[in-house]
């Protein structure tokens, strides 16, 4: 049976998380899941002036 692992990545915009997914699913031979950011609804409002 194979063992499954999960590994988040997370940080501010810019930084290079996807990048660093990409790099990590190849050399590990994962398969990645990247967020659909389009769809956050809060993202808007966050990047708002306040």
């Amino acid at each position: 049976m194979r063992n499954l692992y999960y590994i988040a990545i997370e940080g501010p915009i810019g930084v290079g998380k996807t990048s660093l997914v990409k790099l990590l699913a190849e050399k590990l031979d994962a398969r990645t899941i990247l967020e659909q950011f389009e769809e956050n609804p809060f993202l808007t409002d966050f990047y708002n002036d306040p």
